[in-house]
């Protein structure tokens, strides 16, 4: 993998997909090595449609890191317990691609309604991004 440097994440809300430069983007057909800032004009994101300017680098300056340590609130950790057992669903990442399915969200492209977690989607799941199996995700 890429690091996080290069690495950069949809800011659109309920996105977050990553693009990876050592992973390209198969939908959008663009290679493997290709850097986020080499990307052709008209690339948008494989997952919502947004356009560059809607992502943001896990890491450095003006990334998505260092603008949650500027603004982040304290949280104990009987806040974080409370707010895990609340939902008690973890979110995935494709192995892939980069995709993160969020159970708050669920999948529009598979009517997978929000509130589904990974674990009750259908065995035959796919990636909507690339469509790498169920087996491709690492929860996150």
């Amino acid at each position: 993998m890429s690091s996080p440097e290069e690495m950069y994440q949809c800011q659109t809300m309920n996105c977050g997909y990553i693009y990876d430069p050592d992973r390209g983007d198969r939908k959008g057909k663009i290679k493997k090595g290709t850097q986020f800032k080499d990307l052709p004009d008209g690339w948008k994101c494989p997952v919502c449609g947004a356009t560059v300017k809607a992502f943001k680098p896990l890491a450095g300056p003006g990334s998505v890191s260092a603008e949650n340590a500027a603004t982040s609130v304290v949280e104990t950790e009987t806040e974080t317990e409370i707010k895990g057992a609340e939902n008690g669903m973890k979110k995935y990442r494709c192995d892939i691609c980069g995709y993160v399915y969020d159970p708050a969200v669920g999948d529009d492209a598979f009517d997978i309604p929000p509130g589904t977690s990974f674990d009750d989607l259908p065995d035959d799941y796919e990636c909507p991004v690339c469509g790498a199996g169920k087996e491709d995700f690492s929860e996150i």
